[in-house]
């Protein structure tokens, strides 16, 4: 009866959604290309079994769709936040930050039944929008517009473009309506989905101490609207009798059990404004003030006023010997697509790392615009850096190369990371007493928030208690 019923609906939808739409051969070769720039720019987690349980869970809800239109994919990605997110074709999404917030099977199906029609209803191909990364630059100047949108685009990396980031309202309240009977078709408590968006939303109130902007979903149907709604629904719907996909409680946490919820050292850190990458051995220093951001191809960082901005990542094997042809072969192109000829100066940096610089000043907008590019070597690798700014940061751009340096001994030793170690809860423990026992190293308030419970809550025994430990970083072998 429940999938006569999910089936009744989606019909009804179908029907006058679909008129002027493109083949769904579209939405598999968009799919395509942006499945592998999520892999590529964002990264997937490295874990076969982590990810063959989430891929079993999703290919149960999904074979719960009456007429279903795509194969589905589903991976998890190497993103801190709590999120979940869709490209067309089938490609599925959620975050290891989003795990670590569930407690059950049935949410995790709730989350991907509402991906799941975000795929089946082509949202991303009737709202797509692109989005670049460093659009919020607005450097004036011919030469300037240029490098932004070709250099330090590829050197960034060119964001994926069919990311379900500007969903409609109607589209979410549309995934909402259609995810939800979807998971219960599937055999998965309807419920489930109200609780994971409330228990999200609390837990990023708690760790930014504020409202927080949409994000996860887009919620532009506010979360407690959207949870209020859902919670109704869930009362209209019985979810088809069927066994889970992990036996029970336990062995769902089990699952969670080790996984990373802080950032990746290995993809490098920010801590205040130092930039530590152990993979690669080194540490930089942005000014103080500016906004910076990882990404697995490059760091980044923006002035306050956002007059400035630099990327410095990885260019390849070399040594000091090819920093001249790589200097002149860009000279060259510059030159010839710019007619503008830079000027260019060997040497070292202020560690003493052999390098080699170009510079240039876009004098065509209101007001001049440098542009600065350097290669240096470490430890047979090049590295590359691009910055732009008027004359108020072009002192502290080139402060950015000549931080560079090795890491020490010491520096890598204090790298540490944050797991997730799962746990029973004894008869009349608190919270802080499991953390405790755990070793646990975050605010009671945000484990209260992860876990879903008051800060004072006493257990009964048994219950289980998610606590984040910080660990010394290994290395992945």
């Amino acid at each position: 009866m429940q999938k006569k019923l999910f089936a009744a609906m989606c019909s009804a939808v179908v029907v006058t959604a679909c008129v002027g739409m493109p083949s769904t051969e579209v939405d598999r070769q968009m799919g395509q290309q942006a499945a592998q720039s999520v892999a590529n720019d964002m990264g997937l987690v490295d874990d076969p079994a982590l990810t063959a349980y989430v891929d079993s869970v999703g290919q149960r809800v999904a074979a719960a769709l009456p007429n279903r239109q795509f194969n589905y994919r589903f991976a998890v990605v190497d993103q801190v936040e709590p999120n979940a997110f869709a490209v067309p074709g089938g490609y599925i999404y959620v975050s290891r930050g989003l795990l670590s917030l569930l407690r059950s099977e049935d949410e995790l199906a709730g989350v991907l039944g509402h991906e799941i029609q975000h795929v089946e209803r082509r949202h991303s191909v009737r709202q797509m929008k692109k989005e670049r990364r460093l659009g919020l630059l607005a450097l004036p100047g011919e030469l300037v517009g240029g490098i932004i949108s070709d250099d330090l685009a590829t050197l960034a990396g060119k964001p994926f473009e069919a990311v379900a980031a500007g969903y409609s309202r109607d589209q979410e309240r549309e995934a909402d309506a259609l995810g939800q009977p979807l998971a219960a078709a599937a055999g998965y408590d309807p419920q489930a989905i109200a609780s994971i968006l409330d228990r999200m939303e609390h837990f990023i109130e708690t760790m930014t101490e504020e409202k927080r902007a949409p994000t996860f979903f887009d919620s532009h149907p506010s979360t407690p609207e959207r949870v209020a709604t859902l919670s109704r629904n869930a009362a209209k719907l019985t979810p088809t009798a069927a066994p889970h996909v992990a036996a029970d409680e336990a062995a769902f946490m089990k699952k969670l059990d080790g996984l990373l919820i802080g950032p990746d050292p290995t993809e490098g850190l920010v801590h205040d404004q130092t930039f530590v990458h152990p993979a690669l051995g080194f540490r930089l220093v942005f000014p103080k003030g500016w906004l910076v951001e990882n990404t697995r191809k490059t760091v980044n960082a923006m002035a306050p006023t956002k007059d400035g901005i630099a990327a410095f990542g990885l260019a390849g094997d070399g040594t000091a010997e090819d920093l001249p042809k790589i200097a002149k072969a860009f000279s060259e192109k510059l030159a010839r697509k710019y007619r503008s000829t830079p000027q260019q100066i060997e040497g070292k940096t202020a560690g003493g790392l052999p390098a080699q610089a170009l510079y240039l000043t876009d004098k065509s907008g209101k007001e001049p615009v440098h542009l600065y590019f350097l290669w240096l070597v470490m430890d047979h690798k090049i590295y590359q850096m691009i910055g732009l700014a008027p004359d108020s940061q072009r002192a502290l751009v080139r402060s950015i190369a000549d931080s560079l340096r090795p890491l020490s001994d010491n520096e890598r030793a204090s790298i540490s990371e944050l797991r997730l170690r799962v746990l029973g809860a004894r008869s009349g423990e608190t919270l802080p007493a499991v953390s405790k026992r755990a070793g646990g190293s975050v605010a009671a308030a945000v484990l209260a928030a992860m876990n879903g419970v008051t800060e004072s809550v006493q257990f009964k025994g048994g219950e289980w208690v998610k606590v984040p430990v910080r660990t010394a970083y290994r290395a992945p072998r």
